[in-house]
């Protein structure tokens, strides 16, 4: 375990400190060398992103772990990727005692909201997950000029302590907008902290910061040009949206995806805005609906995914339930050599209204918010007919150690108290004729 694995569990014993406190010990952890914060596997990590080399025995390890561990695939002939059921996050959780390696008992518990309105459960492995995001993402963003410890304005879903509008973390060096509490009343008020604070790139939503900068844009200012780059993920970034940035902004748009799993990660470099789809990440099949393998560029099917260094739940051959078509080029000005996405489906920036008109992803919402009580929810549904109010339905998976109250103020209290969320546990949610989950119904119009 990492020295951050050993330290995570105490990250919200930590935010809730007051500010001196936490500007102090974010400073002293700031200066701890990467190697020793991050642990071994860090820096192995980095030495393994080669364009140019052949992963396919870490694809094979995994395979192995998986027929010699996992309970799911025992007394199954199961040779090549191929010979391997396709999964999803129902098979997992439906059995999930049998996807766990019972050879091994170190793991860390992660979730994740599920775009796709079903929350869910998984392991991750310690001293080798969380350094290897840290790594891949520090090489990634390192393409556009980063360096750890650039200062960064992030513009993402988590509400800040206290109902504050902003607040510096020196844990990244970043100083974090609140994207519930932004108004044309109080823009003036962030625009003076953000240039005083002179970001050189911004870590966002893509709805996020269209919203930032539609509001700074309105208020007739607009960001600081210090800005080099801006790194969006975990939303769609329409067309119409990617334009509107580049029309008041000179800086990168830098657009990747990805999922909490961590099993696949593709993102634009700085030569094009096709995904690369990374060989040293994890392993990626485009399958049509007859679990076939789809080659051909232009043609849609569904991103499916296997990752490389999780002994504690392996995962192979997860249906993400995204689904892309590959483009029509096999190498780029970057270095890059592989396959690449030319369009990502999927990851629709769908909204909810706050009670001041404040219009909220629900990437920023539910997505990126990882509660504990996902762990017990095994369907979710939003309803929204009047701004400032939410019916969510649930369908539990533990209705013994859910709390309903404490559930519905986490929500509430996401937002800052600007939404009202009536909770309704129910037997069951309804399905459309085919069968399809409908995980938001909006009655709103934009």
């Amino acid at each position: 375990m990492s020295f951050e694995d050993s330290l995570y569990g105490l990250l919200k014993f930590y935010k809730k400190l007051p500010y001196p406190i936490k500007w102090i010990l974010g400073k002293a952890y700031q200066l701890i060398p990467k190697n020793i914060k991050y642990g071994g596997f860090y820096v192995k990590y980095g030495r393994r992103i080669d364009f140019n080399a052949d992963f396919e025995h870490l694809l094979m390890k995994q395979l192995s772990i998986a027929t010699g561990s996992i309970g799911f695939y025992k007394g199954k002939k199961l040779q090549e990727l191929s010979d391997f059921p396709v999964i999803d996050k129902t098979i997992v959780r439906d059995n999930f005692e049998d996807f766990c390696n019972s050879n091994y008992t170190k793991r860390l518990l992660s979730n994740t909201g599920g775009s796709s309105g079903i929350p869910f459960e998984f392991y991750l492995e310690p001293g080798i997950s969380r350094p290897k995001e840290k790594a891949h993402f520090d090489w990634y963003w390192g393409q556009f000029g980063y360096k750890d410890g650039d200062k960064v304005l992030m513009v993402r879903g988590e509400a800040l302590p206290n109902n504050k509008l902003y607040e510096y973390q020196p844990i990244g060096n970043k100083l974090a907008i609140s994207c519930y509490l932004l108004n044309k009343d109080n823009v003036g008020q962030v625009l003076e902290r953000i240039k005083n604070f002179s970001p050189k790139y911004i870590h966002a939503y893509p709805s996020a910061l269209r919203n930032l900068i539609k509001i700074v844009d309105d208020f007739g200012e607009e960001l600081p040009s210090s800005i080099l780059a801006m790194f969006l993920g975990s939303e769609g970034l329409p067309e119409k949206d990617r334009e509107y940035i580049k029309t008041k902004t000179n800086a990168t748009i830098v657009h990747w995806y990805g999922h909490s799993e961590r099993l696949v990660h593709a993102g634009n470099c700085p030569y094009s805005n096709d995904f690369h789809i990374y060989p040293f990440y994890g392993f990626t099949e485009l399958l049509n609906e007859k679990n076939q393998p789809i080659t051909q560029p232009f043609v849609k099917g569904r991103i499916v995914a296997t990752g490389y260094d999780n002994k504690a739940m392996p995962l192979i051959r997860y249906d993400t339930g995204d689904e892309a078509e590959y483009a029509d080029t096999d190498s780029c000005k970057c270095g890059f050599k592989g396959r690449s996405f030319r369009r990502i489906h999927g990851r629709k920036q769908d909204y909810i209204y706050l009670d001041d008109k404040t219009k909220v992803s629900l990437t920023a919402f539910i997505f990126g918010q990882h509660f504990d009580e996902f762990a017990l929810i095994k369907e979710l549904q939003l309803e929204q007919a009047e701004k400032g109010e939410l019916l969510v339905r649930v369908v539990l998976e533990d209705e013994v150690n859910f709390d309903t109250i404490l559930f519905r103020q986490k929500l509430e209290n996401s937002v800052n108290g600007k939404l009202s969320v009536n909770l309704k546990v129910c037997d069951s949610i309804e399905k459309t004729p085919a069968g399809k989950h409908i995980f938001i119904i909006q009655k709103i119009s934009d």
